[in-house]
């Protein structure tokens, strides 16, 4: 079983469409089709690839998905990429963007069956997708591979979301991720599955006496994909330590900036892709994108958690409230972004 690989030309790109359920209902209701509806039925996101055939329903269901927290009250509290409207512009001066990622927590979901054994390695890969406006870089990609305790022996019992955190800038030596051109297309793959001997010899996790950190991750900065498919060789060795596979992408498109969005839509303003702005992003499974979009919720960074926004925090300590999230396994990542001009003529003359 293949459970790490990069199909770099296997891109999705996630389309929303204003139209009424309606006139969405016969791809709604389909199977074949990996039409979706939002909020109080204002629309329906559509995840369309490059090269037919277009995904399924069951294609989509471990398939990551990107939402972002709305920072407005008055808009819905989670929205799909497709709803999101670039905050950052580009411009020919500065059309390149820089990124820093950081992982506050992973919730593994209640019916996952966490035990004492439980481990997790998850892989990321986000690079320039070549229908960005830059001509002048090779297509290389920034890929972070972690190994995640999902038990803290210390405290007897599975980890909690928050104790699963890490700033993937420091397995990249403090150096932000280059997109040249705006537009970027991004891997989120995770598996769970038993310790076997050579795991922690790849993954370092810090040993003290009061316990084990929960998660160690290595950064390969700038790659080539024939290098991430050295990377993920060894990674597939994980067939013999009862995998299961929580998600299973392929690359999904995410335009960075107004103008990157516009490059690749030739400024069509009725086509609205997927975008990813600075803030608080959800990655969450095809399979929970209802319980998903259709949440009030609030992100707790100090529980790693999102809670439904009418759950008090004394009922969030006593764990006594109705969690829609419960089951449902999701990550939760702050996301800094800058716009730059990236210099492929700089030398040392």
């Amino acid at each position: 079983m293949e459970l790490f690989n990069f199909k770099e030309h296997d891109v999705i790109t996630s389309l929303y469409n204003e139209k009424s359920a309606r006139d969405l209902i016969e791809a709604i209701n389909s199977p074949k089709y990996a039409t979706l509806l939002t909020l109080n039925d204002a629309g329906a996101v559509s995840y369309v690839k490059d090269d037919s055939p277009n995904p399924s329903m069951l294609d989509l269901s471990n398939q990551f998905i990107n939402f972002q927290l709305s920072n407005d009250l008055k808009k819905p509290p989670i929205l799909e990429s497709s709803q999101v409207q670039p905050a950052l512009s580009g411009s020919n001066e500065k059309p390149d963007m820089l990124v820093n990622l950081e992982m506050l927590s992973f919730h593994v979901g209640a019916n996952e069956d966490i035990d004492k054994n439980s481990r997790a390695t998850i892989r990321i890969n986000i690079g320039k997708d070549e229908n960005s406006r830059d001509k002048n870089f090779d297509t290389a990609f920034w890929s972070i591979a972690a190994g995640l305790n999902l038990y803290n022996q210390a405290k007897n019992k599975a980890a909690e979301p928050k104790e699963l955190k890490s700033d993937f800038k420091q397995a990249f030596g403090n150096r932000p991720i280059e997109i040249p051109g705006g537009l970027s297309k991004m891997t989120f793959e995770v598996v769970k599955h038993r310790e076997p001997r050579w795991w922690q010899k790849i993954f370092k996790f810090l040993q003290s006496n009061t316990g084990k950190s929960l998660i160690s991750t290595v950064g390969f900065p700038a790659i080539s994909s024939s290098a991430i498919n050295m990377l993920d060789e060894l990674l597939n060795k994980l067939d013999k330590s009862e995998p299961e596979i929580l998600f299973k992408s392929l690359p999904l498109r995410l335009a960075l900036s107004q103008q990157a969005k516009d490059d690749f839509t030739a400024g069509n303003p009725r086509i609205k892709m997927g975008s990813l702005n600075p803030g608080f992003t959800v990655l969450a499974r095809g399979k929970d994108f209802e319980t998903i979009v259709n949440s009030d919720a609030f992100f707790y960074p100090s529980y790693g958690k999102l809670v439904p926004s009418n759950v008090t925090e004394a009922q969030l300590l006593s764990g006594r409230y109705d969690d829609p999230f419960r089951d449902v396994t999701y990550s939760i990542f702050r996301v800094g972004m800058k716009e730059t001009k990236l210099d492929p003529s700089f030398n040392f003359g």
